[in-house]
């Protein structure tokens, strides 16, 4: 396949696109297809460190913004329905398959700032959105969880990476406690998780711990989501790996704290393709379980 250079560069963490087109963090550019297909990937070794010279949009002054950031940050929620930030606007206009490729939807349309279209909301309110993540905490300690679009506010591969000018979603768990995560359409990315504070790689700056990764509603293949357990960043690192459970339809992606896994990604299969969730078009509810353990 015709690989950028970028990913030439970097290589690539993670595995490969379902058969709904879901795919890694790191997916390759791969041939537009019409039906749901399976994608052939290439997996070298961890990105390196980003440049740190771009900067996010600042957000607009709109309520619509004001809600979206508040809602960014982890604050408390109200349970009034909150809308995207320039939802309004982007639901109107056309995107390119280059553009949806390599950047889906990251929040920025219409001055908005970057990762505005991945929220906490509160958790009375999760069947107004479309697509929606609830993590619970099943293990006996707090857990924070970091979450951010795959690509990064530089255009670059750097959405789960500290950044400068870019903000990812960051909130904490207490034993027993759901949070709703909900996404925009046609979001692509990663919401990561370990106890007390995801360890971020001394090397690169990369947020490691275990990794979510989810695709909602990717238009390049036909509106179809997927979902899947990932420990390939921080086995990369020799970094601790906790529990991931993510479940839709009676399917489960899991990883069990040390790194086993079942339907989920961890070291030695970063070019295996098909594995995780794969979720038809439609409204989307996928249950995670942080701190899994079995």
């Amino acid at each position: 396949m015709q690989l950028t250079p970028f990913i030439l560069l970097a290589g690539v963490l993670g595995a490969a696109a379902h058969p709904s087109g879901h795919a890694h963090l790191h997916r390759s550019a791969h041939a537009k297809r019409d039906t749901p297909s399976y994608v052939k990937n290439v997996h070298v070794k961890p990105i390196p460190k980003p440049t740190t010279t771009s900067h996010a949009p600042q957000p607009t002054t709109t309520s619509a913004a004001a809600a979206a950031a508040t809602a960014a940050s982890g604050a408390s929620q109200s349970n009034s329905y909150v809308a995207f930030c320039g939802s309004s606007a982007s639901k109107a206009k056309r995107v390119t398959y280059e553009q949806v490729m390599y950047t889906g939807n990251t929040g920025t349309s219409d001055g908005c700032p970057w990762n505005s279209n991945i929220m906490t909301v509160s958790n009375s309110i999760a069947d107004k959105y479309k697509y929606v993540q609830k993590f619970t905490n099943v293990a006996s300690e707090t857990y924070q969880v970091v979450c951010g679009n795959k690509i990064g506010a530089d255009g670059k591969l750097t959405g789960m990476f500290k950044v400068a000018g870019q903000q990812q979603l960051i909130f904490s768990l207490a034993p027993g406690e759901t949070k709703t995560v909900v996404a925009d359409e046609n979001t692509q990315g990663v919401c990561a998780w370990a106890p007390n504070e995801v360890p971020v790689v001394q090397e690169n700056g990369q947020y490691a711990g275990v990794w979510g990764e989810f695709n909602f509603g990717d238009k390049s293949n036909g509106g179809w989501s997927g979902a899947d357990c990932s420990a390939l960043v921080a086995q990369a690192y020799n970094l601790p790996v906790p529990g991931c459970r993510m479940s839709h339809g009676g399917v489960d992606s899991t990883i069990l704290p040390g790194g086993q896994a079942t339907n989920a990604y961890v070291k030695g299969m970063e070019a295996v393709d098909g594995v995780g969730l794969n979720i038809v078009p439609g409204s989307v509810v996928i249950e995670v379980q942080v701190g899994y353990s079995g």
